[in-house]
């Protein structure tokens, strides 16, 4: 019974220790060119291991590697080159990628020059917003209680009749709940700007072969993704953490 008791634990150690070396990576070297010059902020990830990085000012990068791993080099201005890790990769330590140019057509941009005189003449609010019919009600509404509102109209302050009213038949109510409306919408084209800026910064290829996800849902996806404030990292150009979010994020979205 001993001699099995011994022979199981051995194959335990050696499933183990096969585990182990499989999942074992090397850390990889290399470059990301196109022709001579060197491509910064160029995004690296291993798909096969759910890693990234980021090609720095000489184009170099760094990254976690075993044999048969895919990985991905994706940048706005390149096509995508994706790399299959072979022994030989591993046995070189170093990795040079040449990325081929992106042919991207620009949206035609037409200059209008300004023709705000009274900004021009320094005039005072020249540079501000007029406030339409609304943002004028809810500026003239008192935001005081009823009961405080009642108090300073026995008190003899002026507005406290027309505040009763609106309070009471309640303009003040619908004008509030038109205007939480109207904030909505804006922010919503806001979201709308920025997942647009985000979608083509990490393009298509990004969102449907590396995390999976159908492009008819990329919008709907990032859109998910908002609340990890991924809009803020993306204004400060971190995108290794938004990568990072995006990964961990697809898993819980694809289950909806």
């Amino acid at each position: 019974m001993k001699q099995y008791q011994i022979i199981f634990v051995f194959l335990l150690i050696f499933c183990f220790a096969r585990i182990y070396s499989q999942d074992k990576r090397l850390l990889l070297s290399g470059e990301v060119r196109y022709d001579s010059m060197a491509v910064e902020n160029v995004h690296i990830i291993n798909i096969s291991s759910n890693r990234g990085s980021l090609s720095n000012q000489l184009g170099e990068f760094h990254i976690s590697v075993k044999e048969n791993d895919t990985v991905i080099f994706s940048d706005i201005q390149y096509l995508i080159k994706e790399v299959i890790i072979t022994d030989e990769v591993i046995k070189n330590k170093n990795l040079v990628i040449f990325l081929e140019p992106r042919n991207n057509e620009l949206d035609e941009i037409v200059l209008i020059e300004s023709k705000n005189m009274a900004k021009a003449l320094q005039l005072p609010n020249a540079g501000k917003k007029p406030l339409n019919k609304l943002e004028r009600n809810l500026n003239h509404y008192s935001q005081e209680s009823l009961p405080v509102v009642i108090l300073a109209t026995l008190l003899g302050q002026q507005g406290g009749i027309d505040d009763i009213y609106n309070i009471i038949s309640g303009n003040r109510k619908k004008d509030r709940k038109l205007k939480t409306l109207i904030d909505n919408d804006k922010q919503w084209e806001i979201d709308q700007e920025n997942i647009q800026k985000i979608k083509i910064h990490f393009q298509d290829e990004f969102f449907v072969q590396t995390i999976r996800i159908p492009n008819e849902k990329t919008d709907t996806f990032i859109r998910y993704c908002l609340p990890k404030n991924i809009v803020y990292l993306f204004n400060r150009s971190r995108y290794l953490e938004i990568i990072d979010i995006f990964i961990a994020e697809s898993s819980s979205f694809k289950l909806l």
